[in-house]
């Protein structure tokens, strides 16, 4: 049980503030209901106060993002289960935020409202929500359980948002040693490297081809860093440019399902993902075929969209949707078997969920696996690379003293 801040209207519209304790925000919310209270805002109260204020630290004041987003709808959800009408919860949005592209959004949609559009064909016309967004609103509005809908959508976000601060931050330390042998190495080439120059000018023997061409590098990028760096960078550039483009893309979605390490880690990402929409889609009403169209779309890699469009057609012909992507052959067979077994015991929803943590819990695993493999290569590789230097400098200045003496 925690303390929590709470800011609510009376019967009569004034505002009240207070400390209330609570397991949650949702728990004190349910019991600020119950006291005849509407609650507007519920924070943590040893926070130093998030708000429907947007922190400008955070956040461009001019463009929606997802955080944006993210906050909209739990926002929403959290204001309609306190029983106020939509158009007053976007009322009540609009005017708390600071923020000018986010109260502009929501006097838009309270606009829209107003002219007699359904909340789902209003959140239909902007591009921060996917298609599948819009079905979960659109289920919710037809089967009088909005507020409940948008609970499960913001934990649906929360859940993916939660696995992508998990990968971004298990990327720090590799990227951090990748950067750090980077330094190394440009230590060494720009500084290191020319001091030696002056060294073996008054040689009388000729240096070896490997130290020669050492020797010639370090001159070249001193003299020449901004050439250097553009020769460095223009090969990865030219790459993701490539990959990029409609055809590049075809090429990488069909390339990364066949590199041995990254094809597993794409196949449990992309069974995650696309279960994961399923579940709530079919969970709140959602026919299975929409569903699998949806869930085509959350699937960042073509090669997947394509199989889920197959098995859509496969549905729409009476077969089991379990059975054909068990043929397609790019999730895992024991996906496809689980949605089999689903679609006989008229389970789907359930079991797509049971697959999707399953295959979330396989994705923590691989990455933590990843990572440990690849921070001793990094290490490996600079150790290798410096060494090979230095090696190459002391077995010169040997020779050196071998004439000498």
């Amino acid at each position: 049980m925690g303390l929590y801040k709470y800011t609510a209207l009376e019967i009569d519209n004034t505002q009240k503030s207070g400390v209330m304790e609570g397991g949650d925000r949702t728990m004190v919310a349910k019991r600020l209901m119950q006291q005849g209270l509407r609650p507007i805002e519920i924070r943590d109260h040893a926070e130093g106060g998030w708000s429907f204020d947007f922190s400008l630290a955070r956040f461009r004041k001019n463009k929606i993002t997802k955080a944006d987003i993210d906050f909209f709808t739990k926002q929403v959800s959290l204001l309609l289960e306190a029983g106020l009408s939509l158009d007053a919860a976007l009322r009540i949005m609009r005017e708390q935020t600071n923020k000018p592209a986010f109260k502009e959004f929501t006097g838009q949609l309270e606009q829209k409202l107003k002219e007699g559009k359904s909340f789902s064909e209003a959140l239909a016309d902007y591009p921060y929500f996917s298609s599948m967004y819009v079905s979960v609103v659109k289920a919710g509005e037809e089967g009088g359980i909005l507020p409940e809908m948008l609970m499960k959508m913001s934990e649906y976000q929360a859940s993916f948002q939660e696995l992508r601060q998990y990968v971004i931050s298990a990327s720090i330390y590799p990227l951090f040693l990748l950067f750090v042998g980077l330094l190394a190495m440009m230590m060494l080439v720009l500084f290191i490297l020319p001091r030696f120059e002056v060294l073996f000018e008054g040689m009388g023997q000729q240096l070896p081809m490997n130290v020669k061409f050492m020797m010639n590098t370090a001159k070249f990028v001193k003299e020449h860093v901004f050439i250097a760096f553009a020769l460095l960078l223009t090969p990865p550039v030219a790459v993701v440019s490539y990959f990029r483009s409609p055809q590049g893309r075809i090429t990488y979605d069909r390339l990364v399902i066949k590199v041995p390490v990254l094809s597993g880690f794409i196949r449990d990402l992309q069974t995650t993902r696309i279960f994961r929409t399923i579940e709530v889609l079919v969970e709140n009403g959602v026919h299975l075929a929409i569903a699998l169209k949806i869930g085509s779309g959350v699937a960042t890699n073509m090669e997947y969209q394509r199989s889920l469009n197959r098995a859509t057609e496969a549905l729409k012909e009476g077969r089991q949707v379990g059975k054909k992507l068990r043929e397609e052959g790019l999730l895992p067979d024991l996906a496809a078997d689980l949605l089999s077994i689903g679609e006989e015991s008229g389970r789907v929803g359930q079991v797509c969920g049971q697959i999707a943590d399953h295959y979330e819990h396989e994705l923590r695993a691989r990455i933590k696996r990843i990572i440990a493999l690849i921070e001793p290569l990094f290490i490996l590789l600079i150790a290798v690379v410096a060494g090979y230097v230095v090696i190459s400098m002391l077995t010169v200045i040997l020779s050196i003293n071998e004439i000498a003496g």
